[in-house]
């Protein structure tokens, strides 16, 4: 039979393990590979759509209760604002009803724009003292009739410079004065100054008057 060992060289080249000398038939090649192992399929995280859901589920409640919240804090501000629109309404007619007595019952002249009074006027309201004013400049031409018609603490002048202006007025200058309510206590007052042989002077006012212990009297002239 023919020899079938290799030289050990032979082996080496290639790329064997050489054998001993009684070894008997030697092997030729190298041993095969063995394939990789097939890669695991990996696994899809079930729980990643389940947690999106629930985010979203999260942000949507979040929504619902902030639109909730606003509807009722909207509410909550229209009721509020109603209850202050009728709180100023009774508050204001309150006040509008609060006349005083002596006002209400003064005579038609007093309160009609169109009457020009030049009546000796009285105390028994703000009309009637602003008439009596006056009377007392022009009719009376009296100081401290004039003082003794205003509050004790008035800004108006001293008897004295009442007086000194009441001397600069002509004898038998007339006057005239309308009185038209414009508030509690205030009136817009203008009054016509008709001295001897000039044309009427008119001066508009806005007079303050006040009721004291039942009477009244000029407080602000403006």
């Amino acid at each position: 039979m023919t020899n079938t060992k290799r030289h050990p060289a032979v082996i080496d080249l290639l790329g064997g393990t050489p054998h001993g000398a009684g070894a008997g038939t030697a092997t030729t090649g190298t041993a095969p590979t063995p394939p990789p192992a097939p890669k695991r399929p990996r696994k899809k995280d079930s729980r990643s759509p389940r947690r999106r859901y629930v985010a979203a589920l999260i942000v949507v409640i979040a929504l619902l209760g902030w639109f909730v919240l606003r509807l009722l804090s909207g509410n909550d501000e229209r009721v509020q604002e109603r209850i202050a629109d009728e709180t100023d309404t009774s508050e204001t007619a309150t006040t509008l009803d609060v006349t005083p007595p002596a006002l209400a019952n003064a005579p038609t002249t007093e309160t009609d724009p169109t009457a020009c009074r030049t009546d000796p006027g009285d105390h028994t309201s703000g009309p009637g003292v602003i008439a009596a004013f006056e009377h007392a400049y022009y009719v009376t031409r009296s100081g401290t009739a004039v003082r003794a018609l205003a509050t004790p603490d008035t800004s108006l002048p001293s008897v004295d410079k009442i007086q000194a202006g009441i001397d600069t007025v002509p004898t038998g200058t007339t006057h005239c004065v309308r009185i038209t309510p414009i508030a509690a206590g205030i009136y817009s007052v203008a009054l016509t100054e008709m001295r001897p042989g000039q044309p009427p002077a008119q001066f508009p006012q806005t007079i303050t008057a006040k009721e004291v212990d039942g009477r009244w009297f000029v407080d602000v002239i403006n």
